[in-house]
């Protein structure tokens, strides 16, 4: 079977992310750079550097397929030089092998692991406004993408588990692997931890969205962190769109930190937050608007850059709803596109960004600890957990089903993935949003 056919069939989309499917990426000619995103900028969580350390023949392997089925000139991980014990495990097995794969080391900044930010560090090309890193010679994969591609293409596994990082206000950070579509309460409740009265981010501090305690893992899921109500990481989060629209009206002083220190606007792309605060804040009819669109929504302005705690990362995340909606693009007639020469000074450290959001007592290893343990009683697999079209149900309630079996599949014409059963067991309910199977072993007895 093709490659693309099988990590289709698999089900292997990014791990992070928006989860486009892996497949989609794939061009054969023309690829200069195979980049692995290995930069995990996000604080508090340790998936991919985990992931490198304990299974760098699987992320090199799950590599080095993709770049030969690509013809790319050259394949490059990149990942933090402080990443002491994966930088250290992926040079061994280098060495070992013998593989041209080459390793880029960057610096601790924020954010780093943006796809765009990360392939100017590499190749010194800005890709285009609007535009995919494709359009500039490079594919970009999360380093768990690549162990999903591996397992896919060497093992015929389909993507049944997520490794996630549980930290943040707890007693002992910990990554893990599990089943997709386990309940978030239900996982909290089995590994002991406090979540009464707390807040609870599915994602980093930076990009990361409140979540309920029934809402289940998917294959997209990076992290599950909790805080304390009115916790630095959460307050913005917490406020409606209402309130930050009115506070963009009152207290937007338009210093434009934002902008300056925007990682997008740094690139040369015409995209000034202030600049859509003050349109949105006084209903303005303007071309700034569109400029949304541009967002990476990783979360500097509100959390690092505006003294008055306003979100325009909200805001444009707002907008960019809504001209989807409208089904409105991005156009624009630039093709050459600068770098701000104040770039390389207006990096974010990370260790600031920690220290402004009062993480620093939270930054602990939280090292993985491996094995299929966790088996909850009942998984909610949603059809749509990648970009693209939602998968359609092919079993029924009362069948019986096999962990890795195909439940969902995605019409050949749409864009998307198949899903998998991630436990043994039967299933109770399908519908368009989600199909829900009850095991046949539970980890009930152990709490």
């Amino acid at each position: 079977m093709e490659i693309r056919e099988k990590l289709r069939e698999m089900g292997v989309v990014g791990a992070g992310g928006a989860g486009f499917p892996t497949y989609a990426k794939l061009k054969q000619g023309g690829i200069d750079y195979y980049i692995a995103n290995g930069a995990e900028c996000e604080p508090l969580l340790d998936v991919s550097k985990e992931i490198m350390a304990r299974f760098p023949d699987k992320v090199l392997k799950g590599l080095n397929h993709l770049k030969n089925y690509t013809g790319a000139h050259s394949a490059i991980i990149a990942l933090k030089g402080k990443y002491k014990n994966a930088v250290k495990a992926l040079k061994d097995n280098l060495e070992n092998t013998g593989s041209d794969i080459k390793l880029f080391e960057m610096g601790d900044f924020f954010p780093a692991g943006d796809e765009q930010v990360m392939v100017y560090e590499i190749t010194g090309r800005v890709v285009p406004e609007g535009g995919i890193p494709l359009l500039v010679g490079s594919i970009v994969n999360n380093i768990e993408t690549l162990y999903n591609v591996c397992n896919a293409i060497e093992e015929n596994l389909s993507v049944t588990d997520k490794f996630i990082t549980i930290g943040g206000n707890i007693k002992n950070p910990i990554t893990l692997k599990v089943p997709v579509g386990t309940e978030i309460g239900w996982l909290l409740d089995f590994l002991g931890i406090d979540y009464q009265d707390k807040v609870i981010l599915d994602g980093g501090p930076m990009m990361g969205n409140i979540v309920s305690l029934d809402s289940p893992i998917t294959k997209t899921t990076g992290g599950l962190l909790i805080f304390s109500k009115g916790h630095p990481a959460v307050t913005v989060k917490e406020s409606s769109l209402e309130h930050i629209l009115k506070m963009a009206r009152i207290s937007c002083i338009q210093c434009r930190y934002c902008t300056e220190q925007c990682p997008r606007y740094l690139l040369g792309h015409d995209l000034q937050p202030s600049k859509i605060m003050l349109t949105m804040g006084f209903r303005l009819s303007s071309t700034y608007i569109k400029q949304a669109l541009l967002c990476c929504e990783c979360g500097l302005c509100e959390a690092y850059s505006c003294p008055q705690q306003l979100s325009p990362r909200r805001v444009n995340a707002a907008i960019k709803k809504e001209l989807a909606v409208a089904s409105v693009k991005y156009m624009t007639e630039k093709t050459d596109f600068e770098p701000q020469e104040a770039r390389e000074w207006r990096k974010i450290p990370t260790s600031r960004l920690k220290t402004r959001l009062q993480l620093t007592a939270f930054d602990r290893p939280a090292l993985l600890v491996d094995g299929d343990f966790v088996k909850p009683p009942e998984v909610q697999i949603l059809t749509k957990q990648h970009t693209g079209a939602p998968a359609v149900p092919v079993v029924n309630s009362g069948n019986r089903v096999q962990r890795g079996q195909t439940i969902g599949k995605v019409p050949k014409d749409k864009l998307g993935c198949h899903i998998h059963a991630s436990i043994d067991g039967t299933v109770l309910q399908t519908d368009t949003d989600k199909i829900v199977i009850r095991g046949e072993e539970s980890s009930w007895k152990e709490l």
